[in-house]
């Protein structure tokens, strides 16, 4: 008993094929029809493909920069009433921060806001402002393994305590300059 070989095929097959058009979302699997190897294309077509790509990257690249450009237009938009108004902000600071510099930014208010936040007792908000500051605590990690021998402790001890010690004093690497 012989099948027809049509049934057997599944419509993503039979699409591929060009037996059938797909619909609209099916689309894709015209992508997907056979063609010659990489391997045996000429270097014009390679070319092309590669022209191609480098294309797609780039109008990527833009479309990542347009968006951190238009971030960058609307935190330095001036600090307005309706601004204040549809946000949820204490219409004291905005008015404080506008009086005391005429050429506050959105960029400013943000800021002004979070330290508001930061005296009202908002921990994350203290936080933020510590950390933006520069006065972020340095995070010291302890590696515990088996890897390491005594005589690998010491030295690194050794090591902490010379970076600790403060008449030390790191003007240049020279080893980065020998390659």
């Amino acid at each position: 008993m012989k099948r027809d070989k049509n049934k057997e095929k599944s419509r993503a097959a039979r699409i591929v094929a060009g037996e059938i058009e797909p619909e609209e979302n099916e689309r894709y699997l015209l992508n997907l029809r056979k063609r010659k190897p990489f391997d045996q294309w000429d270097k014009d077509e390679l070319h092309a493909v590669a022209v191609k790509g480098g294309e797609a990257v780039q109008q990527l690249h833009g479309e990542r920069r347009t968006a951190k450009e238009s971030l960058q237009n609307i935190l330095t938009l001036k600090v307005t009433d309706d601004i204040v108004t549809g946000a949820d902000i204490d219409p004291a600071i905005a008015a404080k921060l506008k009086r005391d510099n005429p050429n506050a930014t959105l960029y400013d208010l943000i800021q002004a806001v979070a330290v508001g936040r930061a005296l009202e007792g908002n921990i994350k908000a203290a936080e933020y402002v510590r950390d933006t500051h520069g006065d972020k605590p340095v995070d010291r990690v302890e590696v515990a393994a088996d890897i390491m021998t005594d005589a690998d402790r010491e030295m690194l001890q050794k090591i902490s305590r010379r970076l600790d010690d403060p008449d030390v004093v790191v003007v240049k690497d020279i080893t980065d300059d020998q390659d």
